[in-house]
């Protein structure tokens, strides 16, 4: 249950279970006055107003899970091709929507890593503190492993997991900042291609990203030169 509402507004879930209570008080009356012999047309009427309020949080349900698969749709498109300028306005596009209604490490992390490849590396580095923040809490009140459900031990190393690729993303930031800061850490493409490589990470695609993005472009135009 808790799931099904962790990316609706508050005013979002009112609404809905506001919208689910007045059709229930309806339907009552409905089936009273049926009862009773008596006219139900006035009724009916009033049914489109529970409707539409519980019909607009379900729909906002929808289209944020629509945007959920397009922004790691457009992730890999800019991991594969860093210069793919359409993937990456796509993707700013759809990572400024999920921002606003970004709330669980998972969404927080998903965020983060939108923002390193958009190179915006503070806001990277940001969101990461926030999803790192929270898993930590999670992870220090897990019981021992012995007393711990399967089902638990299972989600508390996707959290270990995730932690790990955060920490990750924020190296590369740092990486990213250099380079926004001072071009010329650019020039020694061996040694940042080193530090690319030493980065510890659950997800070796940014990696490659970097490396394609970074390294390898230097490299195409020395070799030009």
């Amino acid at each position: 249950m808790e799931k099904l509402f962790e990316n609706l507004f508050i005013y979002e879930i009112v609404l809905l279970f506001l919208g689910v209570f007045l059709f229930m008080i309806l339907c009552g009356s409905l089936v009273y006055s049926i009862a009773k012999k008596q006219d139900i047309k006035k009724f009916l009427y009033f049914f489109i107003i529970p409707i539409i309020m519980i019909a607009y949080p379900s729909i906002q349900e929808i289209q944020i899970e629509k945007d959920k698969l397009a922004i790691v749709k457009y992730q890999d498109k800019v991991k594969n091709d860093p210069d793919d300028e359409d993937a990456k306005e796509k993707l700013a596009k759809v990572t400024d929507k999920l921002e606003k209604r970004a709330s669980t490490p998972a969404d927080l992390a998903v965020i983060s890593k939108s923002y390193l490849l958009l190179e915006k590396p503070e806001k990277a580095i940001s969101f990461a503190d926030k999803a790192i923040s929270a898993d930590t809490r999670t992870l220090d009140i897990k019981p021992p492993p012995d007393k711990t459900p399967p089902t638990d031990l299972d989600r508390n190393y996707a959290v270990e997991n995730r932690v790990d690729e955060l920490k990750g993303i924020k190296e590369l930031a740092d990486i990213q900042k250099d380079i926004k800061s001072d071009s010329t850490v650019l020039k020694d493409s061996l040694l940042l291609k080193a530090r690319i490589q030493n980065v510890k990470t659950t997800n070796p695609k940014i990696q490659q990203y970097f490396n394609k993005k970074y390294v390898q472009r230097k490299l195409s135009t020395i070799n030009k030169n």
